[in-house]
C-alpha cells in the first residue's frame, strides 16, 4: 500500500469546507448599487499599446506526421458526412436540421483552424475538440436516417470509458528528465479527465431524439480521439528515451508533501467576507473583487489537487499542487499591495493600461522559456495565453464600438501580474518536493 493509499485524501485536507466553496464561492455580494464608469470603444486602445508576447504552450513530444495525417483524415470524414448544405430532404425538423448545422459548422471552423497550428503536437490537440463536434452532427445525422440508435451509442459509451480507464493506468511516471515527464503525464491526464466527464455528462437537460443520440456519439468520438492521443504521445515518449527511470516514488512523496501544505493552509470558505481576508475597507470597491478573485483561485486550486489526487492523477495533482503555491502567494502581495491603498478605484483608461503594462513587465522577468517542455515553460505560456483571452475580450468591444466597464479586465490584468511575480517561487518549491 502506498503513503497516498494510507491517507483518507479527502478527509485528510479539510474537504468539508473546500468542497463546498471551490468553484463556487459566492460573489453575489460584490455588485455594487453605485452607477460605474463607463467607456467608449475608441478610448481602449491605448491599453493594447504594448504588444504581448506571441507565445505557445511547450509541447512535451511531438506525434508522427502519420498520426497527425491519420486524426486529421478522420476529422474530414465526419465533417464530409454532413451535407453542406443539409436540406430539409436531409432533416425534416428544423430545429434538429439548425443544430446539426451549427454543431458541424463548429467542427469546419477548427478544421481551418488547423492550418494555423504551429507544429504538429497543437494540431494533434486540437483534433479532440474539432472531432468532438464533428462526431456529434455526424452521429445525430445518422440516428435521424435511422442508422444509429440511443442503445448503439451507449454501448460505445461503456466501452470507450473502459478504454480511457486502461490508458490512464497505462501511465508509468518513466521518464529521463523530470519535468518532461511530469508535463507529458499532466496533459495526458487532463484531456482523458476532461473526456471521461463528457461522457459522464450525458445528453443536455431536455435533449431527446437524434440530438441526444449525437450529444452521447459526440462524447464517445472525443474519448476516442483523447485515447489515441494519449497512445501515440506515450509512443513517441518512449522512442526518444535513452536514459530511462521511473519517478514514480518520486511523484508519490512529492504529492505527499504538496497535500501536506493544503492541509496546513488557512483556506477560506462559505463565511468568508472581505474584511476577513484584507486588513483594509475595500467594501465596494474594486479591491474587494481582486482579492476575492485571487481567493477563489488558491482555493480552486486546493481542491483540483484534493480531486486529482484521489482520483489516481498523480500529474494533475501535482501540477494543481503548484498553481495552489503560486496563487497563494499571488494572493499575499495582492493583499499587501491594497493594504498599502492600491486598487481603491478604476477611474480611467490609463487605470488599465497601467496593471496590463505591469503584468507584462512581471512575465517578462519571469526566468523560465516558454518553449522549454517543463512545469514553469507550461505555466509561463499559459498565463501569456490568459492575459491574451483578456485582451481580445477588449479588442472585441472596440471591433464592434461597444461601451465597457472595464472592471473584470483590470481585475484579470492585476490577477496574473501577481501570478506572473509568484511563478517562479511556487515552481522552485514543487522542485524541491521532487528532489531536484
Amino acid at each position: 500500500m502506498t503513503r497516498l493509499e494510507r491517507r483518507t485524501l479527502l478527509g485528510a485536507v479539510g474537504t468539508s469546507a473546500i468542497g463546498a466553496t471551490a468553484g463556487c464561492l459566492d460573489f453575489a455580494f460584490l455588485e455594487s448599487d453605485e452607477p460605474r464608469r463607463r467607456f467608449d470603444a475608441d478610448e481602449l486602445e491605448p491599453i493594447l499599446a504594448t504588444d504581448a508576447p506571441d507565445v505557445v504552450r511547450p509541447a512535451p513530444v511531438q506525434p508522427s506526421q502519420t498520426a497527425v495525417e491519420d486524426a486529421v483524415d478522420r476529422l474530414e470524414t465526419l465533417i464530409d458526412a454532413v451535407p453542406d448544405p443539409l436540406g430539409i430532404d436531409d432533416v425534416p425538423n428544423g430545429a434538429v436540421r439548425n443544430d446539426i448545422i451549427r454543431t458541424c459548422g463548429a467542427a469546419r471552423n477548427r478544421r481551418e483552424a488547423l492550418e494555423e497550428s504551429p507544429d504538429r503536437f497543437r494540431t494533434l490537440h486540437e483534433c479532440i475538440s474539432a472531432r468532438w463536434y464533428a462526431g456529434e452532427a455526424a452521429t445525430a445525422l445518422e440516428a435521424v436516417a435511422g442508422e444509429r440508435s440511443r442503445a448503439d451509442v451507449e454501448s460505445e459509451r461503456d466501452e470507450i470509458r473502459t478504454q480511457l480507464e486502461r490508458r490512464r493506468r497505462a501511465t508509468d511516471h518513466v521518464g529521463d528528465r523530470i519535468q518532461r515527464t511530469l508535463l507529458l503525464e499532466y496533459r495526458l491526464e487532463h484531456e482523458l479527465s476532461l473526456s471521461k466527464d463528457r461522457l459522464d455528462d450525458g445528453p443536455s437537460n431536455g435533449t431527446t431524439g437524434a440530438l441526444a443520440v449525437g450529444e452521447i456519439g459526440g462524447a464517445v468520438e472525443r474519448a476516442r480521439t483523447a485515447v489515441s492521443f494519449g497512445e501515440e504521445l506515450e509512443r513517441r515518449h518512449e522512442e526518444r528515451l535513452e536514459d530511462e527511470r521511473s519517478f514514480a516514488d518520486r511523484f508519490e512523496i512529492a504529492l505527499e508533501r504538496c497535500l501536506e501544505s493544503i492541509d496546513a493552509a488557512d483556506l477560506p470558505d462559505e463565511s468568508t467576507e472581505p474584511a476577513d481576508l484584507v486588513e483594509a475597507d475595500i467594501s465596494d470597491t474594486i479591491a474587494e473583487k481582486i482579492a476575492l478573485e485571487e481567493a477563489g483561485s488558491f482555493v480552486n486550486a486546493a481542491e483540483w489537487t484534493i480531486e486529482a489526487a484521489s482520483n489516481g492523477e498523480t500529474a494533475m495533482a501535482l501540477r494543481n499542487a503548484c498553481a495552489f503555491e503560486r496563487d497563494r502567494r499571488a494572493f499575499e502581495t495582492i493583499r499587501d499591495r491594497i493594504e498599502d491603498g492600491a486598487h481603491r478605484s478604476l477611474e480611467s483608461v490609463e487605470d488599465v493600461r497601467d496593471v496590463r503594462e505591469s503584468a507584462l513587465e512581471s512575465g517578462a522577468d519571469v526566468p523560465f522559456e516558454p518553449e522549454t517542455p517543463s512545469l514553469g515553460g507550461d505555466f509561463l505560456a499559459h498565463e501569456y495565453e490568459r492575459l491574451g483571452h483578456v485582451d481580445a475580450r477588449i479588442r472585441e468591444v472596440i471591433d464592434d464600438d461597444w461601451h465597457t466597464g472595464l472592471s473584470s479586465e483590470y481585475v484579470d490584468y492585476v490577477v496574473i501580474g501577481a501570478q506572473f511575480e509568484a511563478l517562479p517561487e511556487a515552481v522552485a518549491v514543487l522542485e524541491d518536493r521532487l528532489g531536484e
